[in-house]
């Protein structure tokens, strides 16, 4: 589910409405992904934005055009059936999903991106190897995404940042186990260390041209777009927390205090985008009152209340 920040965010980008309040309305789950309508006032109108797992957010206004959360949910699930059903038999659209990918590795698909746009400038052989050093990059903070440390085994030590080639052999080993995907797994891994390998080499040679830049950055893409995949289908299987800003692995529950008189928070916490959210909080007892002693005295008082009762009843 969305956060508030991201809902008021999306309603407020034409810049010409400010959110005034915004909270859930009603969740759905009968079609499958988990949708929610959120009920958004503004300092001109009212919405319904419909957000979920797999569905592209959107707004619909209230009163005349959607009297209901129920309305503008049905009228968004059947509007996105019919733009999936469309895109699914549009091979143009399926080749550019894979080659550009989604949303999973905002990070990785971002460096990606930098480095398609510089083959406009390649006119010397310095300006390639930039790009393969992009590469490199890339294929580095995706073996950091694709592998987290407490998903290495015991009996494993856990690869260093930089050491993509290991770092994607224990990630296949776990996202595609099993004797029936040996030849998948074997596959994937010469993929990943060929792109690794050719990456380098364009980054050191100095006859690099702007047809290797071009291939080191359709085998990277292509790294990319394996990962993502495997890890979709193993991500849903497991239920693996990821970052509602960035979608990033990369998360983690952490206590903090930051005073004795403060209370204890928990936060959930991505360390690739720095976004943060607060899920519980665990307020302190008053300085020099201990809890046992706290209880105690609520029982006591309990008791002589209960006594002071039964002797009027008498």
């Amino acid at each position: 589910m969305a956060t508030h920040f991201e809902v008021a965010s999306y309603v407020e980008s034409d810049g010409e409405e400010r959110v005034s309040s915004a909270k859930p309305e009603q969740h759905f789950n009968d079609l499958g992904p988990k949708v929610t309508v959120w009920n958004v006032k503004t300092d001109k109108a009212a919405w319904w934005v419909v957000e979920g797992e797999g569905v592209p957010m959107s707004l619909y206004p209230q009163g005349a055009f959607f009297f209901s959360s129920d309305e503008a949910y049905s009228f968004h699930m059947g509007l996105m059936a019919r733009l999936l059903t469309r895109d699914a038999h549009d091979p143009g659209l399926v080749l550019s999903s894979m080659s550009f990918g989604s949303t999973r590795f905002v990070g990785v698909r971002r460096k990606l991106h930098v480095a398609s746009e510089a083959l406009a400038t390649i006119t010397e052989p310095e300006h390639a190897q930039g790009i393969g050093l992009t590469c490199r990059e890339v294929l580095i903070e995706l073996g950091r995404e694709i592998l987290l440390d407490r998903e290495v085994l015991a009996k494993e030590e856990a690869p260093k940042n930089a050491d993509f080639k290991n770092r994607a052999r224990l990630s296949l080993e776990r996202l595609a186990s099993g004797r029936e995907n040996a030849e998948m797994r074997d596959a994937a891994r010469r993929l990943a260390d060929g792109a690794w390998t050719f990456a380098c080499h364009v980054t050191h040679s100095p006859s690099s041209t702007r047809q290797d830049a071009t291939v080191c950055i359709t085998m990277t893409a292509a790294v990319v777009s394996l990962f993502e995949q495997l890890l979709e289908k193993v991500d849903q299987a497991e239920r693996v927390a990821t970052c509602p800003s960035c979608n990033s692995r990369q998360v983690d529950l952490i206590d903090r205090q930051v005073a004795a008189d403060k209370p204890k928070e928990t936060i959930f916490i991505c360390s690739y985008c720095g976004w943060s959210e607060v899920i519980a909080v665990d307020r302190p007892a008053p300085i020099g009152v201990d809890v046992e002693e706290r209880k105690g005295s609520a029982g006591s008082k309990r008791r002589k209340k209960v006594t002071r009762v039964s002797k009027e009843s008498k």
